[in-house]
């Protein structure tokens, strides 16, 4: 009895942080997207069924719901594997390539706030003005469209930000009509081959660690060839991003094409 009083403070334990990970998180980045809701969806329904269990429906029939139960387990055993696996491949194709020459750098976008890079973009802004004081002949696409609460392209603020850090704004390619990653690397590379009349191939993409390897992924379906600096990311985010890199993985290996 004590033993399953303690599993049950220890699963509304766990749905509580789990609930005040997603305030946290979307209070701080005004996103919404799946990695930030799956914890309080998670949390909400351990609250709720654990009240389930206290119901007579769940009494008159505890044969049926422990095997039910069971089954469940075993799934969630099955996709916690399988999360695991991903996450390892994950930050295995995160070493960064930073003495490597290409053709162009490709900057990802992350988000504005009005006309201000978001902490993570300003990361990825810092990583790619090291990689050009090292190498100021190689051109740089700043990649990324206007999304909500955003009152310039995300390529736009991107390139503001550089040239206001010694930047030639010569040296800036921006592609401003991409929404996803995939869309990143063929807009780009469409963009780039236009613009300069020539084949682009070799290209350093500055990302987040976590979303490397999904980049390099699509940058190879897109006919580049990729190469890669990891920007930092913040702890306290990191359970988050890598449950939405999750399921944007297996969505880019069926969609993205």
């Amino acid at each position: 009895m004590k033993k399953n009083i303690l599993i049950q403070v220890g699963l509304i334990i766990l749905a509580i942080i789990g609930i005040l990970d997603t305030l946290f998180i979307s209070s701080r980045s005004g996103g919404k997207d799946l990695g930030i809701l799956l914890p309080a969806i998670g949390g909400t329904c351990i609250i709720l069924g654990i009240i389930f269990t206290k119901t007579g429906l769940y009494k008159r029939n505890l044969k049926l719901y422990d095997k039910l139960g069971k089954i469940i387990l075993s799934l969630f055993i099955v996709w916690l594997i399988s999360f695991v696996l991903v996450a390892t491949v994950i930050l295995t194709s995160a070493i960064s390539d930073q003495n490597e020459k290409v053709d162009s750098v490709i900057v990802l976008g992350a988000g504005l706030k009005g006309e201000t890079p978001t902490l993570v973009l300003i990361e990825r802004l810092n990583y790619t003005i090291e990689y050009l004081n090292k190498n100021p002949d190689t051109r740089t696409i700043v990649s990324g469209g206007q999304g909500p609460g955003e009152t310039i392209t995300e390529a736009e603020g991107m390139k503001r930000y550089l040239v206001s850090h010694g930047v030639s704004q010569d040296m800036i390619i921006k592609e401003e009509h991409s929404t996803s990653t995939y869309e990143n690397m063929l807009f780009s590379k469409k963009i780039y081959e236009k613009m300069l009349g020539k084949k682009l191939e070799k290209v350093m993409i500055i990302t987040n660690d976590f979303h490397m390897f999904r980049s390099k992924l699509l940058a190879r379906r897109a006919g580049l060839e990729p190469y890669g600096i990891s920007s930092g990311t913040p702890w306290y985010i990191y359970p988050n991003v890598f449950l939405r890199e999750y399921f944007a993985v297996f969505k880019s290996f069926v969609f993205d094409k």
